[in-house]
């Protein structure tokens, strides 16, 4: 996977469809595939009309679908001059993933969209910060550090808890959802029920078409290679730490000005 930079694929990524986010996610994956294809080899081989393609083209900025492939075919050999150095080794290997997964990341966030979940918790009476499996040290990390800006906030890492929760949230609560996959049994129950009961909603999730998003007020994503986290799951979430890490880092700005 080439380690190009996302920002105009992913700028509009909360507001596309399914069928859309499939698209995007495939040319991110798969750029220089996608540079010898015409739009009716991508449409056949993704299943979805050549006319999903090409107004998915216009949502994004282009005049059209070449257009998209040159960005896409000057993007991948700008990159490839970056990594032709680099030896063909393990060790290489692990250090490049690392730094595609932190770059992809940092290119998929919005400064509104950081302000906007930002806002919401330094406005809610209580934050409730749920993760689950290998999500859950990062929960109880940014649980420890919200806690340290004053901002009132509760771990919930029981399962008796989160089903409590889920039935008992206050609208002028929100809960901050940690999942990579998105698709948690447990995460979709407490943002199902905490939106029914008009508490706020935040999730910070894997850059992928997911369940959990679609019940969201404020979503920001991080990057991983892959977001199937039920089986095995040692997948890092590098990406993850770096976007509570600028979430973090930008509430405490926020903070410290209103307070000159």
């Amino acid at each position: 996977m080439q380690n190009m930079k996302l920002d105009r694929l992913t700028g509009s990524y909360g507001q596309l469809s399914s069928l859309e986010k499939k698209v995007v996610e495939f040319m991110a994956s798969s750029p220089e595939e996608v540079v010898k294809m015409t739009a009716r080899d991508l449409s056949e081989k993704l299943f979805i009309s050549k006319t999903t393609i090409i107004n998915l083209c216009k949502k994004l900025g282009f005049e059209g679908y070449t257009e998209l492939k040159y960005y896409l075919k000057s993007s991948s050999e700008e990159e490839k001059k970056v990594w032709k150095e680099i030896e063909e080794v393990s060790f290489s290997e692990i250090l490049r993933d690392l730094r595609e997964e932190a770059e992809k990341t940092l290119d998929l966030q919005k400064e509104e969209n950081v302000a906007k979940m930002s806002e919401i918790l330094q406005s809610a009476r209580t934050v409730y910060v749920v993760a689950r499996g290998a999500s859950k040290p990062f929960g109880s990390y940014l649980n420890t550090r919200l806690a340290m800006l004053k901002i009132r906030t509760i771990f919930v890492d029981d399962f008796n808890l989160i089903d409590n929760i889920k039935d008992h949230i206050e609208p002028d609560e929100a809960v901050l959802l940690l999942s990579l996959s998105g698709n948690t049994k447990r995460i979709l129950d407490i943002a199902k029920g905490a939106r029914i009961r008009g508490a706020k909603v935040l999730v910070i999730t894997g850059f992928s078409d997911n369940k959990v998003e679609k019940y969201a007020d404020s979503v920001l994503y991080a990057y991983a290679k892959t977001t199937d986290t039920e089986v095995n799951d040692l997948i890092s979430r590098v990406g993850m730490h770096l976007t509570l890490q600028i979430l973090l880092t930008y509430t405490q700005k926020m903070l410290e000005k209103r307070r000159v």
